[in-house]
């Protein structure tokens, strides 16, 4: 008898230790894994946020820069007129007896002219540029043809600052309505400060503050500055 009865307390042990999860445990064990999983999409979320953020910038970054690059090869030859038979030679008192190579100056909009091809005329290719802010685009004309560099750009997110050669350089600040360089400012400039400033819309959805980015540079005119060789 003794050994029957212990082989049914130990059948009922084997039970006790056998027998299932509870319907509470398996309602934590749910609860503790979708909590897991849902700090891990939070956390997924907000890095796919933050690289989609971070190739916009670089998008805007090299947008900025690229106009920058390109405006600053160009300006630099403004004025050029080896032959000196392409461009009219300033009369003064203004700065007397530089080549007239800037034709408009505003603080949105650049017109210049040089003798690329030496061939003493204003004809060729990249011989009589005008880079402009129209609406959101900015906007470069070469030969009356007109190209957009890049969209997206703020109304200030194309300034031009002009200045002369003197030591320390004077802002030479456009004039009238609408205002402009005149005719004698233009003769004196010997380097303009740009700054392109360009906003991409933001990839996150709720967030609906653009992605900016700006650059500056001082561009020096060859023919009317030797400061930066």
């Amino acid at each position: 008898m003794q050994h029957g009865a212990l082989s049914v307390t130990t059948r009922r042990r084997d039970r006790s230790r056998s027998r299932g999860l509870s319907t509470a445990e398996v309602l934590a064990g749910s609860a503790l894994t979708l909590i897991a999983l849902a700090g891990m999409y939070s956390f997924q979320l907000s890095q796919s946020r933050a690289l989609a953020a971070q190739n916009v910038y670089t998008d805007s970054q090299n947008v900025t820069r690229t106009v920058i690059d390109l405006l600053s090869r160009e300006l630099r030859m403004a004025a050029f007129d080896p032959a000196g038979t392409a461009l009219p030679t300033a009369p003064g008192p203004s700065c007397p007896g530089v080549k007239q190579g800037l034709v408009e100056g505003t603080a949105s909009r650049l017109r210049f002219r040089q003798d690329l091809d030496a061939n003493g005329a204003i004809a060729g290719p990249s011989e009589d540029v005008t880079y402009e802010l129209s609406g959101s685009d900015l906007v470069r004309t070469d030969g009356g043809v007109p190209t957009t560099l890049v969209s997206g750009i703020p109304s200030n997110g194309f300034a031009l600052r002009y200045f002369d050669g003197s030591n320390p350089p004077v802002e030479l600040v456009p004039v009238g309505v609408p205002a402009a360089l005149t005719p004698s400012q233009r003769d004196c400039v010997a380097k303009v400060r740009i700054t392109v400033r360009a906003e991409l819309p933001n990839p996150d959805p709720g967030n609906p503050v653009p992605i900016a980015s700006e650059a500056q540079t001082e561009i020096a005119i060859r023919n009317r500055s030797l400061e930066n060789f």
